[in-house]
């Protein structure tokens, strides 16, 4: 029997790493001992992944699309749970387990190993998990946890930051000697690079699929150091988003650019009902189809659940 543990469609550095990080932790306490463990991923890498993956000498996980599936493989979800947000190779009633930082919205017929806790990234959980029973993550592992940390609470500044990743970041750059600071220049610096990419790629580069209360939603984000030179191709940003919502299968679809040195984000949508939504939601004022909405970064926390209020 294989296990594939295995994050989102669309995958960000936390996403792929948690997939490497709770593989070795599973087998470092020995459950499921007669399975073998395959970490693998949704989808292609972002520029940031890569990155930091290559900065680490960490063998990438295998892409799901290209595996074969028999019959007596199971799944673990990491740092997603939504069926929108899974691949279409895993089925749902082969998971049994999932670990993961976001609101739940799921629905199982067999019970299932569930590990969900309001931290800054996946990362932190399973890193809490090593502290926990007192076992020590090797060092790429502890790498990659340290990086997925500062990625997904961008830097630490994040609304979704807690105490416990505060500490983590400690811990782990002191065991490690890493400077943080240097370290999170550089998650920003790769994060932001767009270079060569065209609307279509930035638009889908980082989203995810929404269910709220029925209604399917597309939420895309860019963070980026130069919100500006982004929006500048707004044309063909919105031109893209109404490609996405026909791809995806949604009503609707929005792209928020985040400045990570300001911590500030724009909302970019294609229809007046969408803006009239990001109005309500944000308490705004939309103009050319851009919307200010302030020092909101976190999809999970400060966007998600405000666009979800006004949809319910």
């Amino acid at each position: 029997m294989k296990i594939f543990v295995i994050g989102h469609k669309s995958p960000d550095l936390d996403c792929i790493s948690s997939a490497i990080e709770y593989t070795e932790f599973l087998k470092k306490i020995g459950r499921y001992q007669d399975a073998e463990f395959v970490p693998a991923r949704a989808g292609e890498p972002n520029n940031e992944t890569v990155h930091i993956f290559k900065k680490f000498n960490v063998e990438m996980p295998v892409l799901i699309d290209t595996q074969q599936i028999d019959p007596e493989d199971r799944f673990i979800l990491v740092d997603h749970n939504e069926e929108a947000q899974r691949s279409e190779k895993v089925d749902a009633e082969k998971i049994i387990e999932i670990v993961d930082h976001h609101k739940l919205n799921l629905s199982f017929t067999s019970p299932l190993r569930i590990d969900i806790r309001p931290l800054g990234s996946t990362s932190s959980i399973i890193y809490e998990l090593f502290e926990v029973l007192r076992l020590i993550p090797s060092d790429h592992v502890s790498h990659l946890i340290l990086a997925s940390i500062l990625s997904d609470t961008v830097g630490l500044k994040s609304s979704t930051t807690t105490g416990l990743d505060v500490t983590f970041v400690k811990n782990l750059s002191k065991k490690h000697d890493v400077d943080v600071e240097k370290l999170t220049f550089d998650i920003f610096s790769a994060k932001s690079d767009i270079s060569g990419l065209s609307a279509k790629q930035v638009v889908n580069k980082d989203f995810k699929v929404f269910d709220f209360s029925g209604k399917k939603v597309f939420i895309g984000q860019v963070e980026t150091v130069e919100p500006g030179v982004v929006i500048k191709d707004k044309t063909n940003l919105i031109k893209a988003l109404e490609e996405a919502k026909v791809e995806q299968g949604t009503s609707q679809a929005y792209l928020f650019i985040t400045d990570i040195l300001k911590v500030n984000s724009y909302a970019i949508f294609a229809t007046k009902e969408e803006q009239e939504i990001i109005e309500k939601a944000f308490t705004t004022i939309g103009k050319d189809w851009v919307a200010d909405i302030g020092p909101k970064i976190s999809r999970k926390k400060d966007i998600a659940p405000e666009i979800e209020r006004v949809l319910k």
